[in-house]
């Protein structure tokens, strides 16, 4: 009897785990990622890419929201949901809402900085990350990821975010025109930056079919779990490709003077000094005055714009009857003053 019991307490144990076990293989992985960068910098086209959509992209107001799906290691298909912040700088605080939401989620942060634009390059990626950092640091209590460095010594000058980021320098196609110097210069300060944040880092073109297959890769690493791509490169003549990690201090400035202190000042002095950097608030403003969503035809609603258009009649004709108020008034006031 005492047999027998054992022997189905064991038994009942075991359907217990297995059920268990076969409830979390029907709870799909949600991971997000989080897209911000440069105004026009071809963040919405990475998006499509990576979801082959063939669509013509539209201009990203403040926040737009996409998802994809994918069978996974589950028995249901995994979820990536996929934030994108446009207009650049503009809607920066929005930031925080998206951080705040998805907390629970597995977090990786997409910064996508425009090669063909250094002027406005470090000024945007610097405001960028400092937010960033201010964000997640109210978020996740200041706990940085585990990051498998290889070369040990760099732990001490890093200062990753807690949660994953990738860096992709965008328009790679017009950026590989430029001189070799210039390219040097660009490419050592971005390797610094992202082994400073604990960054991959990677440089891609739209039209380039080799760079789009390796951005999808990429993106797929963060938004489902795949495999990172296998190679790296780090000649500046040719696109970046830098998976966090894998990089080194020493090499990215092998020529660094003994008593030298590297120092992320150093570097945006550097970049500076071959990119002439533009003025963030001027960005800003221009961002503003560009497009006018109301004259866009992208963003027609007939609802929305019939209420629209009967507010803007009911103001009009508010400010009338206030005019004619004021008309009489002044006409009241002469005839008194003229008796």
């Amino acid at each position: 009897m005492a047999m027998l019991f054992s022997r189905n307490a064991e038994t009942i144990l075991e359907l217990a785990f297995s059920s268990k076990n076969l409830f979390s293989d029907l709870i799909p992985v949600e991971r997000t990622l989080l897209v911000i960068g440069n105004k026009n910098a071809g963040k919405t086209t990475l998006i499509h890419k990576f979801f082959d959509k063939s669509e013509q992209p539209k201009p990203t107001l403040a926040l737009e929201y996409s998802f994809a799906r994918r069978s996974g290691k589950s028995l249901t298909k995994d979820v990536c949901h996929v934030w994108e912040l446009g207009g650049g700088l503009v809607f920066k605080d929005l930031l925080s809402v998206i951080i705040e939401k998805t907390r629970s989620r597995r977090l990786s942060v997409v910064l996508v900085l425009d090669l063909s634009k250094p002027d406005v390059l470090w000024n945007t990626m610097e405001i960028l990350l400092e937010e960033l950092k201010t964000r997640l640091g109210n978020v996740f209590d200041g706990h940085d990821q585990q990051i498998d460095v290889k070369h040990i010594e760099d732990r001490k000058l890093m200062s990753p975010l807690p949660v994953p980021l990738v860096i992709v320098g965008s328009k790679y196609d017009v950026y590989q025109n430029f001189e070799p110097a210039k390219k040097r210069v660009l490419c050592q300060c971005l390797r610094y930056v992202a082994q400073t944040f604990g960054a991959s880092l990677f440089f891609y073109a739209m039209n380039d079919a080799a760079l789009v297959k390796r951005s999808k890769e990429i993106m797929s690493h963060y938004g489902f779990g795949t495999p990172f791509p296998k190679t790296y490169v780090h000649d500046s003549s040719k696109p970046l490709l830098v998976p966090v990690g894998f990089d080194c201090f020493d090499k990215i400035d092998d020529t660094n003077e003994i008593g030298c202190i590297r120092s992320m000042h150093k570097y945006k002095n550097a970049f500076a000094s071959n990119f002439k950097q533009v003025a963030v608030e001027s960005g800003q403003q221009s961002t503003l005055n560009d497009v006018d969503p109301l004259n866009d035809p992208n963003y027609a609603d007939p609802l929305i714009d019939e209420c629209l258009k009967k507010k803007q009649e009911v103001r009009t004709n508010v400010l009338f009857f206030i005019q004619r108020i004021d008309n009489i008034r002044c006409i009241l006031i002469l005839f008194l003053s003229s008796t």
